[in-house]
């Protein structure tokens, strides 16, 4: 990673017109694959309208299949900063293999700040110290891949990377950015075999750079070196979430960083700092299957922190489906932290396909919560309880508030066993500053991973404004429904597009009063009440008020009545986990609905 933000200045947030240009992501795997043949659409995709869109479809699955679950692996910055060399990353690469972690899942051996020192040939190519690197880089992303592995290489989106600015273990490194070499840098890293590329945002921060413009070249080259070596590379952005990152990033990379360093050069592993990044990686409705919120890599393992510590840490990062990028020395990890790394159930709820971040349900008294993911499956929900206090505390995570009705069994990850089956809740201690970790498979709602097929370009209907009848709603631009994230009841749950699966968090009842609900008690809101172009739309106990007050209109649009404007998927997106906004009625088709 290098630094991603130690006490860093940082500018300003721009505000910025801009695409949403999903696509882009399609055309670059189509070309990197060069398939000539349409083969079998795999499952989880749902077939598209014509022959055309079919193959379009297959093709980009194929390509994607790779990237289709959070990255998995190991990253140099946490213990070695910039104090790396082919023999370094030789001893970690054979290491991950030797631990079992390549077995559990983990794949990336990512070489973070330090390999290069800035310098370029008389063309402007990277050149490195050959005495630390023998055969050049593509020497050490042959061994890396030799061992079934894939290789993660690092810059920076300016023309100084973090080593010039901050201490990293090295002198400082001029011009060890990609500024003004994005194309030739990026092609270059594929031809060395590169598969993973970690861009920060030191340079960019110094220089005044705009993220999301930076940003969108970076893509843009990578989907032109992609183009030329078949060799798709994931890019993670790491802008330390300047200018909200989960609002475009996820049109142009897998994951971005939703905040500064989980920890700094020199320093040990601290929960307070691990609690403040899962806290700022809270974007729910930004995250979909392929592409990530990131708080980090992890500090499990390394000095300063117990097992317990360790458990509760990777606990977090599991319940938010967020990337796992270890950063302990995995030749001299102990086995009680390869134990934590490797479990595998709680790997399974970090990598389940349906690619959802967990929510925050409940917290009945301050400081204990409930966080709740859906998980694939007939009625199954990942439960973590958090106990930020510095006392002991009982936390029950009540079945209504996961969604769920009936008896359900309950499962602790972390000891392996079944707690039993239990009516209406459970209840656990906590220690304080812990969390544990289960899952609970009950009866309740569970939406669907896959795309639909292709969105219709016109609506078949328009909203009706008959009160009492119940039924989904459908954004005519994306052909996807407003639902609730997470199947989540609890009040300021967003709302957002996702796939229409018939689910109760998908079911909406207008009121003769003009209410829209869900659930039979919670009301389609404005949140807090406000009048301004971009306002988030949530849920909340219905209590007529003029932000719960909805006109359903002959043109299909939807206006909210105290604000005057329209129901809008935001940015003109048409992605799973698109949110849903007021903004000022302009006739686009974001802003027309069907009810279905």
């Amino acid at each position: 990673m290098r630094l991603c933000g130690p006490g860093r200045r940082r500018p300003p947030g721009h505000t910025v017109g801009g695409r949403s240009p999903r696509l882009r992501r399609l055309w670059r795997l189509v070309a990197a694959v060069h398939l000539a043949i349409v083969t079998v659409v795999p499952a989880g995709w749902a077939a598209a309208d014509g022959a055309a869109a079919a193959t379009t479809r297959t093709v980009a699955a194929a390509a994607v299949a790779a990237v289709t679950t959070p990255p998995m692996g190991w990253a140099s910055w946490n213990t070695f900063a910039a104090q790396i060399n082919y023999n370094v990353i030789k001893a970690q690469t054979d290491a991950m293999v030797s631990s079992g972690m390549k077995d559990a899942g983990y794949q990336y051996v990512n070489i973070d700040e330090g390999w290069w020192q800035g310098t370029r040939d008389a063309s402007g190519n990277i050149t490195v110290d050959t005495a630390e690197w023998p055969g050049g880089m593509k020497a050490i992303a042959d061994y890396i891949h030799s061992k079934g592995l894939k290789a993660g290489i690092y810059t920076d989106a300016g023309r100084n990377g973090c080593g010039y600015y901050y201490p990293t273990g090295r002198p400082a490194a001029p011009n060890s950015g990609s500024e003004g070499h994005y194309d030739q840098d990026f092609l270059q890293f594929s031809r060395w075999g590169f598969d993973f590329v970690k861009v920060d945002w030191c340079g960019g921060s110094a220089e005044g750079l705009n993220p999301r413009t930076a940003y969108q070249a970076i893509s843009d080259a990578i989907d032109r070196a992609t183009a030329q070596t078949g060799r798709p590379m994931v890019l993670s952005v790491c802008n330390w979430g300047v200018q909200s990152p989960w609002d475009w990033a996820p049109s142009m990379s897998t994951m971005w960083r939703t905040s500064g360093d989980i920890i700094y050069w020199g320093q040990s592993a601290s929960m307070d700092r691990v609690l403040a990044n899962f806290d700022s990686a809270q974007h729910p409705a930004a995250q979909s299957p392929g592409h990530y919120n990131d708080p980090d890599m992890l500090v499990v393992g390394m000095n300063g922190f117990s097992a317990a510590q360790n458990r509760t840490h990777m606990g977090l990062w599991a319940i938010s489906g967020a990337p796992l990028l270890a950063g302990n020395n995995l030749a001299t990890m102990s086995a009680e932290t390869r134990a934590i790394l490797t479990n595998r159930e709680v790997l399974a709820v970090d990598q389940d396909p349906l690619g959802r971040q967990g929510v925050k349900v409940a917290e009945d008294l301050s400081g204990r919560q409930v966080y709740s993911k859906v998980l694939s499956g007939t009625g199954r929900r990942a439960v973590l309880l958090l106990n930020r206090t510095t006392s002991s505390a009982a936390i029950t995570a009540r079945w209504s508030d996961l969604g769920l009705a009936g008896p359900a069994t309950v499962r602790n990850l972390w000891t392996g066993t079944d707690a039993g089956t239990f009516d209406g809740g459970y209840t656990v201690t906590v220690p304080a500053r812990e969390a544990v970790l289960l899952t609970v498979t009950g009866s309740g709602a569970t939406p669907s991973a896959s795309p639909s097929a292709s969105p219709s370009a016109s609506p078949s209907a328009s909203p009706s404004p008959t009160s009492g009848t119940t039924s989904a709603i459908k954004g005519v631009g994306s052909g996807r429904c407003l639902d609730v994230t997470g199947v989540s009841q609890t009040n300021g749950a967003q709302v957002q597009l996702w796939d229409c699966n018939g689910q109760a968090n998908q079911q909406w009842t207008p009121t003769a009063s003009g209410e829209l609900r869900v659930y039979g008690t919670k009301c389609l809101d404005v949140n807090g009440g406000a009048t301004a172009d971009g306002a988030s739309v949530i849920i909340w106990d219905c209590n007529g008020q003029n932000n719960q007050k909805w006109r359903l209109n002959s043109d299909g649009t939807i206006t909210a009545v105290g604000a005057n404007k329209c129901l809008d998927a935001y940015n003109n997106g048409t992605a799973n986990g698109t949110k849903v906004i007021i903004w000022t009625c302009n006739g686009q088709v974001n802003q027309r609905w069907t009810r279905v």
